[in-house]
């Protein structure tokens, strides 16, 4: 989840300051990003998250992509940024490579492309956490060395956050994602305020309803029919007396029923 601070996507051109996620994580990467505006936020098919960025004053772009992964190490890391390295996409200069903390980087210069002079400056940045992998890529075209302290500035900045969120919090953020119909990244988030709604309840009767209805929706959207039944069934095991559990059941059924009258053709 990339969470923007202030109010929220509406007030891109404020100062960014967010966490991206993957669902079934209690962290995010932090970036502190000022004069910064979110170009794109998604969860792409394999369920990498992925947001880019880009200062409008001073053209450098930001992005950062989450993968969920087994194992890895920093030598592994380390190891990719040496293979992008021998196989860049141009003729590049100034090739080196550095580590800060628990990340490891690569950066090069492009001069030219297609015989026009570029002079674009990119870093690399790569970390294995918690199973995760973690891919940061800063890049500026007509870049010159005065432009040094913008891209320390974004580096210095990233970080792991282990905040715990609270339910209406997780509720808000798999919201935002839902709106957006990115339903596979919303389920996850819903997901986690739903289990931290069974161990201790603070969500109002009405939000509990947009919870459960629109986890199950997200299932249902996204082929997982099984899994919004059960959410469903939970639903009405909690309050038998809520109209809208009954109709999103029947609703799932039928698609069920679909489902196997279509594989028995």
């Amino acid at each position: 989840m990339f969470v923007v601070a202030r109010n929220g996507l509406a007030q891109e051109s404020k100062p960014l300051h967010g966490r991206l996620s993957l669902p079934a994580k209690d962290w995010g990467v932090v970036l502190d990003l000022p004069g910064f505006t979110l170009k794109n936020i998604e969860t792409k098919p394999d369920g990498r998250r992925y947001m880019i960025a880009e200062n409008e004053s001073t053209h450098l772009v930001v992005s950062l992509t989450l993968e969920q992964v087994q194992g890895g190490r920093s030598a592994d890391c380390n190891d990719s940024l040496q293979k992008k390295a021998k196989h860049p996409p141009f003729k590049v200069r100034d090739v080196r490579f550095s580590r800060q903390g628990e990340f490891d980087f690569m950066e090069y210069v492009v001069p030219e492309v297609n015989g026009q002079q570029f002079n674009q400056k990119s870093i690399y940045g790569c970390e294995f956490y918690d199973n995760s992998y973690i891919d940061l890529h800063l890049s500026k075209v007509s870049y010159s060395p005065t432009n040094g302290p913008l891209f320390a500035a974004v580096l210095n900045s990233i970080r792991i956050d282990r905040v715990q969120r609270t339910s209406f919090e997780l509720l808000q953020q798999a919201s935002r994602l839902y709106l957006q119909h990115d339903y596979k990244g919303a389920i996850g988030t819903y997901s986690q305020a739903l289990e931290l709604e069974k161990v201790n309840a603070k969500l109002d009767k009405t939000l509990w309803y947009v919870l459960i209805d629109n986890l199950g929706m997200s299932y249902g959207i996204t082929g997982d029919l099984q899994e919004a039944k059960e959410t469903f069934d939970y639903g009405v095991s909690k309050d038998p007396t809520y109209p809208l559990f009954y109709y999103n059941l029947a609703c799932t059924y039928a698609e069920m029923n679909d489902v196997a009258m279509r594989a028995a053709i």
